[in-house]
């Protein structure tokens, strides 16, 4: 039975089985998806030894998630949905690194040269799709060129880097900087704990210098 909103009663009415019937029904439904608070996965999965899709759990010290970065967007507590299969976070999680590197390179590549600081890359428990939002300020060397940033994935599974939920501007100029920004679904993940990963390329053959690069992502139960 679905959760139906219970009628109202007044002084002296009597409680009939129907009217309780609903009640309890009600403390069920609403029940079984508040799950509570825990410090950690582990003393949330002891103490729900058989979760059910919709349930909700708050940890106050988790393990997971992590980030790299020069500054990391780490929340100290998050909120976990289980999906039937994992206990996805749905707090968003992030990491910016200011400083510019450089790539020449074709392919997506997560190296850039120059004194480029860490790489952003965010870690955390995702299902089978999330949502990445992404920057970066992109100056090409060269005319005509198109610039793309996107994210690789590894972990439960390995997903390359692809155009389908990159960022990328085209600037007509040398030199000329803009910025790429999305936020995106990406898909064909394997649910379970996924390490999301920056990753350059350009369009043809030039150097594009990159810089003030975010990366934030947050599971979809």
């Amino acid at each position: 039975m679905a959760y139906a909103t219970p009628g109202t009663v007044a002084a002296g009415d009597v409680a009939t089985a129907a009217a309780w019937n609903v009640i309890a029904n009600d403390i069920i439904q609403i029940g079984g998806l508040a799950q509570g608070v825990f410090t950690t996965e582990a003393a949330r999965d002891a103490a729900i030894t058989s979760p059910t899709e919709g349930m909700i759990a708050y940890l106050t010290a988790p393990t997971v998630p992590a980030a790299t970065g020069t500054t990391t967007l780490l929340p100290t507590g998050i909120r976990t949905v289980y999906n039937g299969s994992v206990w996805v976070c749905v707090t968003p999680v992030g990491a910016v690194t200011p400083a510019q590197g450089a790539t020449t390179s074709l392919s997506y590549t997560p190296t850039l040269t120059g004194t480029a600081g860490t790489n952003p890359s965010v870690t955390l428990v995702t299902g089978t799709t999330a949502v990445i939002s992404l920057k970066a300020f992109a100056a090409p060397s060269a005319v005509n060129i198109y610039s793309l940033v996107s994210v690789a994935v590894s972990g439960a599974g390995t997903v390359a880097a692809s155009d389908d939920w990159s960022a990328y501007q085209y600037t007509s100029a040398a030199n000329e900087g803009v910025t790429n920004s999305t936020t995106t679904m990406i898909y064909g993940l394997t649910a379970g704990t996924n390490t999301f990963t920056m990753q350059y390329k350009i369009g043809s053959a030039a150097s594009v210098n990159f810089s003030a690069r975010s990366l934030m992502v947050y599971g979809i139960a």
